[in-house]
């Protein structure tokens, strides 16, 4: 049987070869679906953006270091929603005070 840490690695390494080929099958989704284009043209920053932070959770999780895919995707989320707290990964380190 199959442990979580294996299935991360696995969904990782399955995740980093889509997101390989990501932009030439989003280019011909858009191209050869009809009315796939402006579907694509708002998921697939989307999508860009979302992608190395599920990698780096899956790989996280892999080295069982405790990552969370939905949780890393969650702190994503409020951080870049107005109104929302932001991640305190995402967010600039502040500049040390001066003595």
């Amino acid at each position: 049987m199959t442990d979580i840490a294996g299935m991360a690695a696995t969904a990782e390494k399955v995740v980093e070869g889509v997101m390989k080929i990501e932009p030439m099958l989003v280019t011909g989704l858009g191209m050869f679906v009809p009315g796939a284009a402006p579907i694509v043209a708002v998921v697939q920053p989307a999508v860009a953006m979302a992608a190395p932070f599920v990698e780096q959770a899956l790989t996280a999780l892999a080295k069982n270091n405790g990552g969370d895919a939905f949780a890393a995707f969650v702190a994503l989320l409020q951080h870049l929603t107005p109104g929302l707290p932001n991640s305190p990964v995402l967010a600039p380190v502040p500049a040390p005070a001066a003595s």
